[in-house]
């Protein structure tokens, strides 16, 4: 598929005979320009290429910036890793900007600067948020990304972009914005069915959108979950290969679909992954040498992204943080403030886990110990941000997630270094920790350093 400038492949053509109907709702943002008779002919170009079945995507959760300077904390950040990945194609997973919609252009060329072709989903706070109906309310997102809902092909999997963002319109009569919740609506249901039918039933079938279908810590919030997912769901049954990929909770959560979620467990697995957010904590927080905030989103997992790697229907993906060490790159110990000689528990925040990992521990030349999975809050993530309030917004929070696991110390720790050695185990075999050293100090109570 041929691509512009910016590296965006050129797929679609906007028809808008009279161009946006709601332009004075959209100022100072663009409006989609009349664009008169449809061509005759309307031709798309294609390039003929050898459809190969491995390939590597890079997903990443919101960008979101609101300014041109975190437009720039965006590049510098993350465009030179993002260069380096040998990747064939990327897929912003929504929220190019921050309701401040004159950043579009500047995300778009920052994109364009990876120099890999990009499709992009759709966000809650891309859309015109002046605009008095859900309909127009993508005018100007879509005058400089295209469509908000679409499928395309690469290998063997079938993308399927979808636009769950359900928006009431500005209120008028109080002069506010209106309110946003997870919904595909009957037009866009309409369509997948349509697409579906010419994808065969073997193909794995990947679907994209910003809202997650289900999160399972926010299991009753209609602005975290697809209200009308049993619809999506119809459409899906009998198909052995399913995976999802969403944003928009800035946290990293693995989702079985058939846990909570409203799918059936005889249509086999349905997983979803929340991918959490390269803005991290919203681009927040004070600033380190370099000149750009801390790495660490509201879960305590770094800002990042994520790489798939497919071979026919079959794929991997690991996480890959940004502005961390490697020594912190995949997880890290907490120790919770007590007023003991030594903390009560030692918790592991494993970033990007999934639930059923298993997560062990040992003391110096102790046994390992398995450790208990708990869905809660970092409490480093708590303390950090009243350490630094000034440089987080008011209503910044630690946020619950599923990636925490806590064990016990041992009884009677003495003063002094200890060895603290870690080993997980993912469920799909892939198995990784580290040696790291905790320093006990009786007399300072609450002062233990963790090193390496």
């Amino acid at each position: 598929m041929p691509v512009n400038e910016f590296q965006q492949p050129q797929f679609y053509y906007l028809h808008r005979p009279k161009g946006s109907p709601n332009v004075e709702e959209l100022v100072p943002y663009p409006a989609i320009p009349p664009s008169g008779e449809v061509p005759n002919p309307l031709n798309f170009y294609l390039i003929k290429t050898q459809i190969d079945p491995e390939f590597t995507a890079i997903l990443m959760g919101d960008i979101q910036p609101e300014t041109s300077k975190e437009v720039d904390y965006f590049r510098r950040l993350a465009i030179p890793a993002l260069q380096q990945e040998q990747a064939d194609l990327m897929i912003p997973l929504g929220d190019l900007a921050w309701d401040e919609l004159e950043v579009h252009p500047e995300v778009r060329a920052a994109l364009g600067e990876i120099g890999k072709p990009w499709y992009v989903v759709m966000g809650n706070h891309d859309i015109n948020i002046r605009a008095t109906q859900n309909r127009f309310a993508r005018e100007s997102f879509q005058y400089f990304f295209g469509p908000t809902y679409y499928s395309f092909d690469y290998g063997e999997v079938h993308f399927v972009v979808l636009d769950d963002v359900d928006y009431s319109g500005w209120n008028t009569k109080r002069d506010e914005q209106g309110i946003t919740e997870g919904r595909l609506d009957a037009r866009q249901l309409q369509w997948l069915a349509n697409d579906l039918a010419l994808v065969p039933k073997d193909k794995l079938v990947f679907l994209l959108s910003h809202i997650p279908i289900f999160t399972k810590t926010a299991a009753q919030n209609p602005y975290r979950n697809i209200m009308n997912r049993r619809d999506l769901y119809a459409l899906l049954k009998k198909r052995p290969h399913l995976f999802a990929a969403s944003a928009h909770t800035h946290t990293i959560e693995h989702v079985e679909l058939s846990d909570g979620g409203g799918w059936e467990k005889w249509n086999g697995q349905f997983p979803e992954l929340i991918a959490g957010a390269v803005c991290g904590a919203w681009w927040q927080g004070p600033l380190e040498e370099d000149g750009l905030p801390v790495s660490m989103a509201m879960d305590g997992a770094p800002n990042g992204y994520f790489v798939f790697k497919f071979s026919g229907t079959k794929f991997s993906y690991k996480f890959k943080p940004l502005g961390v060490p490697e020594s912190r790159s995949r997880y890290v110990l907490r120790f919770p403030k007590v007023k003991a000689p030594a903390p009560a528990q030692l918790i592991l925040n494993v970033f990007a886990a999934a639930p059923d990992a298993v997560v062990e521990v040992r003391w110096d030349e102790g046994d390992f110990q398995t450790t208990t999975q708990f869905e809660g809050i970092d409490p480093y993530v708590d303390d950090f941000l009243n350490q630094h309030l000034g440089t987080y917004r008011v209503w910044m929070a630690a946020k619950v997630n599923r990636h925490l696991w806590k064990v016990e110390l041992p009884k009677g720790l003495t003063n002094g270094k200890h060895k603290v050695e870690v080993r997980i185990a993912e469920k799909n075999g892939e198995q990784y920790g580290g040696v790291h050293f905790l320093e006990v100090n009786a007399i300072a109570k609450e002062k233990f350093k963790v090193s390496s």
